[in-house]
Order: structure tokens, then sequence, then C-alpha cells
């Protein structure tokens, strides 16, 4: 990989990021779409379900190791 390719790559992901920044101060001044509050939910309660399964598969590997 060349330098040309490592510097445009960053330069692309400064990009990506400062578009990302503009896309949220659209949403913050826009206000908010009606679909937001159950996707928002939606991440929330898989994320639980995800760290509970974890929780609960690490204990049941715990329990029957020992």
């Amino acid at each position: 990989m060349s330098t040309q390719d490592t510097s445009s790559r960053h330069l692309s992901i400064v990009q990506r990021a400062i578009a990302e920044e503009h896309h949220l101060a659209d949403i913050a001044r826009d206000g908010y779409a009606p679909a937001t509050l159950p996707i928002v939910l939606a991440a929330t309660v898989l994320a639980l379900a995800v760290i509970v399964g974890i929780a609960l598969g690490v204990s049941l590997a715990v329990y029957y190791w020992v």
C-alpha cells in the first residue's frame, strides 16, 4: 500500500466523519423523524438481549465446566 493510498483512506475517513457530523446536525435542526423512537427502542432491546444472552451463556458455561 502506497502512501497515497493511506493518505486518501484517512482523508476518506475524515470526509465520512464530517459528513456524519453534518447529517447529525441536520437531524438535530430539523427534528427527529417519528420512526426514530421505535428504532432506538428496538436497538436498545436487542442490545440488552445480547448482553443478557452472553451473560447467561458465560454463567452456564462456568457452572457446567466447574
